[in-house]
């Protein structure tokens, strides 16, 4: 009979911990893939971002900048998507004509640590878009970006995820959900 009981107490130890496993799980899941609403009503456009990543406007030229989590004390890098969006009304152009610029400005910034990997016609909220992914390698670490631009008379929108490159591929899933979500009020 004794026997029977600690064989109970074993058991139901290995299932609240299995539980507690579980739930854990689960919630770290949950707080990965779910999106909060982000609305910028001074430059229009509105997208959803990973509940685990901070957001922070106007910096660096920047609408909004979305940042990964730091993964521990150690990483240096967060990774992050950044909203620019510019007016190009003093040099109006159409879209082909602000993808060679938008290449040739990064290829001059890069120069021979520019490596193209991707360079295709994409939407961003069913406009007509250009998709650029590159390496630029720098002294310390050699990032990846995907930049993805489009215009709307004379603003232009620009969406670009950093990452070092061995990181890119943890976060572009929810990146990709974030670019799905862009709208451009106009």
């Amino acid at each position: 009979m004794r026997s029977r009981q600690q064989q109970t107490l074993v058991f139901s130890i290995i299932g609240g911990i299995g539980f507690f496993l579980i739930l854990t799980t689960v919630w770290l899941y949950l707080r990965q893939h779910k999106f909060l609403k982000y609305e910028n009503k001074l430059y229009g456009f509105s997208l959803k971002y990973p509940a685990a990543w901070a957001y922070a406007e106007n910096q660096g030229g920047a609408a909004a900048i979305f940042y990964a989590p730091a993964e521990n004390e150690l990483d240096i890098f967060k990774e992050n998507v950044n909203i620019v969006i510019q007016d190009i009304s003093k040099n109006p152009m159409g879209l082909e004509e602000y993808t060679k610029t938008a290449i040739r400005q990064m290829q001059l910034v890069f120069e021979q640590n520019l490596v193209i990997l991707e360079s295709e016609p994409t939407l961003i909220d069913g406009r007509a878009a250009h998709r650029f992914v590159f390496l630029g390698k720098g002294p310390e670490a050699e990032l990846r970006f995907m930049c993805l631009w489009t215009l709307v008379d004379m603003t232009a929108y620009q969406i670009t995820y950093t990452a070092i490159d061995a990181k890119y591929d943890k976060y572009i899933d929810q990146v990709k959900s974030l670019v799905r979500s862009f709208k451009i009020k106009q």
